[in-house]
This record gives C-alpha cells, sequence and structure tokens, in this order.
C-alpha cells in the first residue's frame, strides 16, 4: 500500500514535482523530486484527443506551454487539452515559460543552475505510462490527482483507463489516487478495492466527515491548507486516517503541520531536507 513506504506521520510531498525550481509536471520536475528526499511526489492527470493518459495540470496550455506563438497551433491556445492529440502536444514547448516568468523566482536567485537551464527547454508533456515507470524503478510513491473533466457526472471513464494503466504498469503499491470530483474515487474503489484513494476538499469539510471518508473507504483526507483544524486532524489520525495538506509553502506553517503528524504536500520540497 502507498503509506507503507512513507514514514508513519510528518511526511512530504512535492507539489507536481518540485515545482519551484523546474517546470511543473515535467519530468525534470518529478526527477529533482526525488533527489530532494520527499517521500512521495504528486502530479495530475488528464486525456488527450486520441484516449492518451498524459501528466498535465490546466484546462488549458496557453499558461505553461508556448502555445501561444507556436506557429503550428495558430488560435488555438484557448482550446482545452483534450481538444488535441498526444502527437500535437509534443511539439509544444513546455519549459521555456518556467525561465521567461521564473514563478518562484528561483531563476533569478542562482537555484536554477545554467546546465539544468539546458534541461528545462527540453521539456514535453509527459504521459501517464512513462511517470509510472519512472516511480516503480525508483520505488518513488506518486499520488495521482485526476483532474476534473468537463463531462457528464455519471461519465468516470477515465477512472478506468488509469486503473488499467496502473495495473498494466504493476504500479498499484505505490499510487494514491486523488480527485476533487468524488464520483471518481467511489468509482476507482468499484474497479479495485484494493486501491489507495484520498478525498480532495478545497473550500470546508464534508459534514459528519469521518463517515464521509468512510464511505469510499478512503485511506487519506487531503485539504486546502487554509481548512487546518489541528483537533479534527488529531481525530481523523486516530481513526486511522491519514491527513496531508495543501499547498504548504510557510517553513512555519509547514513544521506545526508535520509536528501534529500530518503531511504536506508543498511546491518547495529542496527547503525541507
Amino acid at each position: 500500500m502507498f503509506f507503507d513506504h512513507l514514514p508513519r506521520r510528518g511526511y512530504i510531498g512535492g507539489h507536481r514535482g518540485a515545482r519551484s525550481i523546474a517546470p511543473e509536471n515535467s519530468f525534470l520536475s518529478m526527477e529533482l523530486a526525488r533527489k530532494c528526499g520527499v517521500h512521495f511526489w504528486e502530479t495530475d492527470i488528464r486525456i488527450t484527443k486520441d484516449n492518451e493518459l498524459i501528466v498535465f495540470h490546466d484546462d488549458t496550455l496557453d499558461r505553461v506551454t508556448d502555445i501561444a506563438t507556436n506557429s503550428k497551433f495558430r488560435n488555438r491556445s484557448d482550446f482545452h487539452v483534450e481538444q488535441f492529440t498526444f502527437s500535437e502536444l509534443q511539439r509544444l514547448d513546455m519549459g521555456s515559460w518556467f525561465l521567461e516568468t521564473d514563478p518562484f523566482g528561483t531563476v533569478d536567485d542562482g537555484s536554477v543552475n545554467e546546465s539544468e537551464k539546458k534541461i528545462i527547454r527540453k521539456q514535453k508533456i509527459q504521459r501517464l505510462d512513462d511517470i509510472l515507470i519512472y516511480s516503480k524503478s525508483h520505488m518513488f510513491p506518486v499520488n495521482l490527482e485526476i483532474k476534473s473533466l468537463d463531462t457528464e457526472p455519471d461519465d468516470v471513464a477515465i477512472v478506468d483507463m488509469i486503473v488499467d494503466k496502473i495495473q498494466e504498469t504493476e504500479t498499484m503499491d505505490i499510487i494514491l489516487l486523488s480527485s476533487f470530483r468524488h464520483e471518481y474515487l467511489h468509482r476507482a474503489k468499484f474497479l479495485c478495492p484494493d486501491i489507495s484513494i484520498a478525498v480532495l476538499v478545497e473550500d470546508k469539510h464534508p459534514n459528519n466527515i469521518l463517515e464521509y471518508l468512510q464511505s469510499f473507504s478512503a485511506v487519506a483526507y487531503h485539504p486546502d491548507e487554509k481548512l487546518y483544524d489541528a483537533e479534527l486532524y488529531a481525530t481523523l489520525l486516530a481513526s486511522g486516517v491519514y491527513v496531508n495538506n495543501w499547498t504548504v509553502n510557510n517553513l512555519d506553517q509547514a513544521k506545526e503541520m508535520l509536528s501534529s503528524g500530518t503531511g504536506i504536500i508543498t511546491d518547495w520540497p529542496q527547503k525541507f531536507f
């Protein structure tokens, strides 16, 4: 099981890899997160027009690729990811934006060295297969967040595809599935009762939270850091539910959460090791 590979309490996950020092969800971001020493990493799963499962966060491509200036994709910068084939996505530059916008100030302060800049410019959108194979070869646990697709509530086909891929790559033991779209989690448990799942929430805690989590047979709860409630989380931990707070970038806040026994998911994994 996923949590068998982590410390019992106070573990750290890299949010979209090590996204403060590499383009988020890129191969380099995953690799640097592992080298930082984090206990696991978190990433996002979407699907392409030709049904390829990929690692990507946003609905559209304009924030973290060169699609707006790429002549091959004129007038398509506002299209959703699932309107592109995987082959088309491979023509996009997924790295240069990081150097140009320096979202965390790590390019300017020298945290990203010259050799890494060359690698960053070569980053492409990854297939789920490839990151599962890498994670398995390094026994690097991975939290896969299934992004909420703009489909009907009962359309959970992406879950079937992801579970098939996990079984095909024999990575079940190191996988934690999470989603804000909770029907995805019910479907995953129906397909594979042994899979580890985490319930993601953002705005508020569910009513009767322990009962709610048990309705999914959820092993973990992933609340927004702004919902932090030490007393509530102590109750969940005592009941055997793991708690991971996201996205925790304040070091003092992180230390408080870790000392309480909960885990954190952070953009700055390099600061903790």
